[in-house]
């Protein structure tokens, strides 16, 4: 069944998720809830998301045409490119586009959309901050070379949930605080992410890269001087620059055509400043969201160059795997257009329990004390959004 209206009548689409492990995405004029699971598939091996295409492909060929292009999966994948990604078929999805709402239901049974007010998040108790961090950075830094030019390293901190409460509660403070970030939350994975791994919208594609990043002042004087001291460090713009050309090299053998700015912006977040780039093409052919991830992940912005050594030092030196931290996460629809997003600034909750990553990418340069300063930041959102100023 599908039927569409006006927005306003179904009001906040967030108090329509469930409270208990919420399947939520927002950004901008693009918000979906989904209610109860139709199928789940999985994948894994280095053409995953290739295979979750071929099985949400097959669930479309039985599905009238009319109703094929307004349905929404939602997945999410590991940061290893080879373990397990994951694509839920909500029982009923409720996706508002700018002033509309439509609902699409499989089968008689499929929950109806039902207003909850949300409550108050769950209580986390964090554990020390102890970390091994600066000198997990000292080894990858001793590991550059000519060749092996960056790699990201991330920490995570991790907290016991003290006391339940309702999931979307984060979601609604994140959504009031990183208006312009991917709010997410797919089987017990949420954030709010400033980056997007790729877009495709009528074989337009599109992917912002964000590498480099440093504090905001705390008055408009220092704020605009630490923007302009990102743009001009030749340390940021070298990390920025090796990101940048990943995403365009594994865009190209999908795009006709592509253009990117030879210099990056920044980006005004509320916690930091970023180095951002926008890069935009045309598909050469109708080829969905879900056949590109495999090329583009993991982007050198969450993993080195190359690649191959950079996932081989994370691998060896990170203390805590980064499960769905920095992998995809985003939606697709019947016609292959959809959104993914690269997992930060996120946490998962697991088994009464939470684990939160955060990252930063190491050049020569890189100072163990600077780097560990950046992820605190990179941990603020989630820690605010539960309350933890």
């Amino acid at each position: 069944m599908i039927e569409s209206f006006p927005a306003a009548r179904l009001g906040s689409l967030v108090e329509h998720a469930t409270a208990a492990a919420p399947l939520y995405y927002r950004k901008g004029e693009r918000e979906i809830v989904g209610l109860g699971v139709y199928r789940r598939f999985t994948a894994s091996g280095p053409n995953r998301f290739a295979e979750l295409n071929r099985q949400w492909t097959e669930l479309l060929a039985t599905v009238e045409p009319r109703v094929r292009e307004s349905l929404v999966a939602l997945g999410s994948g590991t940061f290893d490119p080879a373990a397990e990604a994951r694509l839920i078929v909500p029982r009923t999805t409720i996706v508002r586009h700018g002033r509309t709402v439509t609902v699409v239901s499989w089968g008689e049974d499929a929950p109806e959309p039902v207003r909850r007010t949300v409550g108050a998040a769950p209580v986390v108790e964090w554990e020390p901050r102890q970390s091994v961090f600066r000198e997990r950075v000292d080894v990858a830094l001793a590991r550059l070379d000519d060749e092996f030019r960056k790699v990201v390293v991330a920490r995570a901190i991790v907290g016991t949930v003290t006391q339940l409460g309702d999931e979307r509660a984060p979601l609604v403070s994140l959504s009031s605080n990183y208006a312009d970030c991917h709010i997410f939350a797919v089987e017990g994975l949420w954030g709010a992410s400033p980056e997007t791994l790729v877009s495709v919208d009528n074989r337009r594609v599109f992917a912002r890269v964000l590498a480099g990043s440093a504090a905001r002042g705390s008055d408009p004087a220092s704020d605009q001087r630490a923007a302009r001291e990102l743009a001009d460090s030749a340390k940021d713009r070298d990390e920025h620059d090796y990101a940048v050309r990943s995403v365009v090299g594994a865009l190209r053998q999908h795009c006709r055509s592509i253009v990117g700015a030879l210099t990056p912006f920044t980006l005004r977040l509320p916690n930091l400043w970023h180095l951002a780039s926008d890069v935009e093409g045309v598909l050469a052919t109708n080829t969905s969201v879900l056949s590109i991830i495999d090329s583009l992940h993991p982007t050198a912005a969450v993993a080195g160059v190359p690649t191959d050594r950079a996932l081989q030092t994370i691998a060896e030196v990170e203390v805590f795997p980064r499960e769905r931290y920095a992998g995809p996460v985003g939606w697709v629809d019947g016609a292959g257009n959809g959104e993914f997003a690269i997992a930060l600034r996120c946490a998962q909750w697991n088994d009464g329990g939470i684990i939160a990553h955060a990252g930063a990418g190491i050049v020569a340069g890189s100072q163990p004390d600077s780097e560990f300063a950046e992820t605190e930041l990179k941990f603020r959102p989630i820690r605010s959004a539960l309350g933890d100023a």
